[in-house]
């Protein structure tokens, strides 16, 4: 049986493309109709939706600029990128010019839904002028499409839901466990390919990033982690008030992805906000995993995309830290746009430049440590480009242009050195963003974004020859030499190396000579554009280890995670390459060295690494846990009912200054808007006339944790809780919280 395929709408006739995108946005209606009159379906409208936010206007704005033929995959994605960005930016207008019209609450339901229907039927009637009469559709089949790998992977993401459930209702791990081990074991299933057919390798990543981002969002009925907290504060202030006030001054509220796209998908899909960021944020991060296989797929072939895309959504940030920053899930996932768009040849330059302007701007308002880093990127990129071309720079260009002679290195006509002009990394693109994003960072929030980067330059070049290679005030250095708390930690830190080790040996490969993999005789072509931002991205990285303060602002983890969407496919090129050396240098010995083994060998590699980054390891053997998903005893940001229940007291009746431990400080930031007190090493500097808010970690422990700090990083210290509490009196205790006066 073969249908329409659903994910390249925008190639259907003008006629059932418009049926589906105006039955979507009826049934959107029907579903608040139905609820207005006590009739609702429960999920029909949290689905109808998330699929309207998410898909619906950017499908539209495809149709408009008459983008075809670029694949399902990446269809898919664009047109999610243009309605994300068109929900931000949809909500800013509306924040500015409804309140001029004596509309003083447009974030809110009315005012959203009839604005974006408004939105959809105009773009409606545009792509129905500028593109009715294409008609090419693309077909699927249905018994090729759904093969039993489609029904066995997509149970992960299940599991990852049902076992979060049991781990939050009756502290059962289990079935956790379980799906940790599958998902280590899937590596070794792609190394054989009749096991796990190349056609599902997309969908098989996705439902793998899926379900390791749910394991762990899920934890807790509460949002937990550290800038989270500050982001749920802000999305809800502007809830509340159904209206945002840019002049408060914070970086998190110069960013759109929080304080428009977080309140209208809670609005529009009548979701709880913490569910927004529960589950609606890593949902919506999920789809950087296939954009970055097709980014590899692009260059090289189907293993080498796998392999390097799961290295990625397995290493350990992106299922756990990057769920305690809503607002980089999103940042990110347009960055993976973009660089999908740089190296897609095919589409024409004027369309391909206004979607990537689009993603750009998206990308400058949703975070700005992830732009700063963009502006750096690109910058350095484009010279890096420009003094490959640049005739008038003989000198320099005789070094280095055999670096980027890509068809004297063995590669195809496509892959050549092209006109600047063909470039996507051009001068205007880059001040174009430049502009903007300096431009939005100083007039949003009281140009709060724009001091923070101001203050860490003046902090980095101040430092920048006293503190070189010194751990105490370069974190990445620090993490590196300093030991590991016990024998199996220090182990996972040697993989974390070997991994970078590989990085590096890939990067420096494609730098010396040319790249015929071995492994079914493709050819390896990196584009050069995507090559030279590979190079500034390792550079980053590098800088993070080197260089003083230069990471510890957006902290090593999250920068090293940032530079893998460009670096991860160098990590499998660096063991191909690897064997194939070893290859040459032992020809007449009796091991197999061959590019099968060398993909075995990363299928085992990736295993293990797993293992290790998941925290299964440790939990499994009684080591020292890292995973809040199968341990509840770590000391961390994670709440419990009883915890909050103490914050809502304290935000109904308190005027007073809170004292708290790290943890719990963080989470009370979450209702009152700034942190609390963090307690002093010393008892008698606590104020008398303010409160002592203690969470169930406090009372079942007795201790408070503290943090012992040098200039670059930061270690947990526990004091006793009696000296912080004597001669005063206990006024809220619910059995988990207990708070003093």
């Amino acid at each position: 049986m073969r249908i329409r395929d659903p994910f390249r709408l925008n190639d259907w006739g003008i006629v059932p493309f418009l049926g589906v995108v105006l039955g979507i946005q009826l049934l959107l209606w029907l579903t608040l109709v139905l609820e207005e009159n006590g009739a609702g379906i429960p999920l029909l409208r949290q689905v109808v939706g998330f699929v309207y936010l998410t898909w619906i206007p950017g499908i539209v704005l495809l149709r408009i600029l008459r983008v075809h033929k670029v694949g399902a995959i990446e269809t898919f994605l664009f047109s999610v990128g243009l309605s994300l960005a068109t929900v931000m930016f949809v909500g800013f207008a509306i924040n500015t010019i409804y309140p001029m019209l004596d509309l003083l609450k447009p974030i809110s339901e009315g005012p959203l839904l009839i604005t974006l229907t408004v939105f959809v039927f105009a773009g409606a009637v545009i792509a129905y002028i500028v593109d009715r009469d294409y008609n090419q559709p693309e077909y699927i089949t249905i018994g090729e499409t759904f093969g039993w790998p489609v029904f066995l992977f997509a149970l992960l993401p299940f599991l990852a839901i049902f076992g979060a459930w049991l781990v939050n209702n009756y502290r059962v791990n289990t079935l956790l466990f379980v799906l940790l081990a599958a998902i280590a074991i899937v590596p070794v299933l792609v190394a054989f390919r009749r096991v796990v057919p190349e056609r599902f390798y997309p969908f098989v990543i996705w439902t793998v990033a899926l379900a390791l981002l749910l394991h762990a969002s899920l934890i807790s009925n509460h949002i937990w982690g550290w800038d989270i907290n500050q982001e749920f504060y802000i999305a809800n202030l502007v809830i509340q008030n159904a209206a945002w006030d840019f002049s408060i001054y914070s970086n998190i509220n110069a960013m759109l992805s929080i304080v428009m796209l977080a309140p209208i998908y809670s609005i529009l899909c009548n979701i709880n906000i913490v569910w927004v960021f529960k589950i609606v944020y890593p949902l919506l991060f999920s789809f950087a995993a296939p954009g970055i296989y097709m980014i590899v797929r692009r260059q090289s072939y189907d293993r080498v995309a796998f392999y390097g895309t799961f290295f990625f959504i397995t290493f350990f940030v992106f299922f756990s830290e990057m769920l305690q920053v809503a607002r980089q899930e999103v940042a990110e996932l347009f960055l993976v746009l973009i660089a999908l768009l740089i190296i897609n040849k095919d589409l024409n330059k004027i369309r391909k430049y206004i979607i990537l302007i689009l993603f750009a701007f998206s990308l400058a308002v949703s975070h700005y440590g992830l732009s700063y880093l963009f502006m750096v990127t690109i910058g350095l990129a484009w010279v890096i480009l420009v003094v490959s071309e640049l005739g008038s720079l003989n000198r320099i260009r005789d070094r280095f242009s055999p670096l980027f002679d890509w068809e004297k290195r063995g590669y195809g006509p496509n892959f050549r050195p092209r006109h600047a002009g063909e470039r996507a990394l051009t001068l205007d693109f880059v001040l174009l963003f430049f502009i903007f994003a300096l431009g939005w960072y100083m007039f949003i929030s009281s140009s709060s974004a724009l001091n923070s980067i101001t203050g860490l330059a003046l902090q980095f070049s101040n430092n920048m020859v006293s503190g070189f290679l010194d751990p105490e005030t370069t974190q990445g250095l620090s993490i590196i030499v300093t030991t590991a708390t016990t024998p199996l930690h220090q182990v996972g830190k040697y993989i974390q190396v070997v991994a970078q080790f590989f990085i590096f040996f890939g990067i420096l490969s494609l730098l010396l000579k040319p790249q015929k993999m071995d492994l079914g005789g493709e050819y390896f072509a990196i584009d050069r554009e995507y090559f030279s931002i590979s190079l500034v991205n390792f550079a980053l990285a590098v800088a993070g280890v080197i260089l003083p303060f230069f990471s510890s602002a957006l902290n090593t983890t999250r920068l090293y995670q940032i530079t893998l969407i460009f670096l991860t496919p160098f990590f499998v090129i660096g063991v191909l390459e690897a064997f194939r050396f070893l290859r040459r240098a032992f020809r007449s010995s009796a091991i197999d060295l061959s590019g099968e083994t060398a993909t075995r060998a990363i299928a085992a590699f990736l295993c293990i690494f797993v293992l290790f980054n998941t925290g299964f390891i440790y939990s499994a053997l009684g080591d020292e846990p890292t995973s809040i998903a199968l341990d509840d005893r770590i000391d961390y940001p994670r709440f419990d009912a009883q915890e909050i229940a103490g914050a809502e007291w304290l935000h109904a009746v308190g005027n007073r200054t809170i004292n708290s431990d790290i943890p719990r400080a963080v989470m009370l930031e979450g209702f009152v808007g700034t942190m609390a007190r963090k307690m002093p090493a010393d008892p008698t500097q606590v104020r008398k006339n303010s409160y002592i808010y203690l969470g169930t970690f406090n009372v079942l422990t007795e201790k408070l944790s503290l943090a012992a700090a040098n200039e670059a990083s930061q270690v947990k210290v526990y004091n006793d809780i009696g000296p912080y509490t004597v001669r005063r009196g206990v006024v809220y205790d619910n059995g988990g919280t207990r708070i003093y006066e």
